[in-house]
């Protein structure tokens, strides 16, 4: 029996972002019964709650979010289980190679860290597990297709070169990923649909795993 599980943080009025980001807010524009329906004005940045990153976000590259094809953002992805990582750890390519025989060329990856347990918490932004550059070089060398992690960002310090990367390969980077502590398969059907802005830096995404449903796809 399928089971789905959402990936996706709502955003919501004021929630927590990226310090010095863009700061959500909800305005009415038209309420019932004044007006014979409701509006709203929504303001957010690009990299708000769970997000994809494009190349145009750390380099002079035109590839925004709306270049990427939906055959990266649709798939079987490999769920790779990390524990609880300690705040400020650092996943190497050491780490990696404990999964080599389940990364084939061209894989989608999702990491599991323990790191969506603190969201809400004044050190989410600040003190979450890192991708060296040699884990990002072990990642890039396997050309993957999509890399989602619970972490909003992939460095405490080093965060431009492990983007560039990563990024510079063409790699779908999500980013933020809630409720992975939900997924108990090794292996799941994933949608990662962000909104469709051209040539944009990054966007808001909807994320969905989905958990048995190898007699489907």
């Amino acid at each position: 029996m399928n089971r789905l599980i959402d990936l996706t943080y709502k955003i919501t009025d004021g929630m927590p972002v990226w310090p010095g980001d863009v700061e959500v807010v909800f305005n009415r524009t038209s309420v019932i019964p004044q007006n014979d329906y409701n509006n709203s004005k929504v303001c957010f940045g690009t990299h708000t709650g769970t997000h994809i990153d494009s190349p145009h976000h750390a380099m002079h590259d035109n590839r925004g979010v709306d270049r990427f094809d939906l055959d990266a953002l649709v798939g079987w992805a490999e769920v790779l289980d990390f524990g609880e990582l300690a705040p400020r750890a650092e996943i190497i390519s050491a780490d990696l190679d404990l999964f080599d025989s389940r990364v084939p060329e061209g894989a989608r990856l999702l990491l599991k860290t323990g790191w969506g347990k603190r969201w809400n918490e004044p050190e989410f932004f600040t003190e979450f597990p890192s991708l060296s550059e040699g884990a990002a070089a072990w990642l890039a060398a396997r050309k993957i297709k999509l890399l989602g992690i619970e972490q909003p960002s992939v460095h405490t310090s080093q965060g431009l070169q492990v983007h560039k990367a990563l990024l510079s390969t063409g790699m779908v980077l999500l980013e933020t990923v809630a409720n992975m502590s939900q997924i108990t398969a090794d292996r799941v059907f994933l949608t990662a649909l962000p909104l469709n802005l051209a040539g944009l830096d990054g966007a808001p995404t909807r994320v969905v795993a989905i958990e048995g449903a190898m007699d489907r796809f």
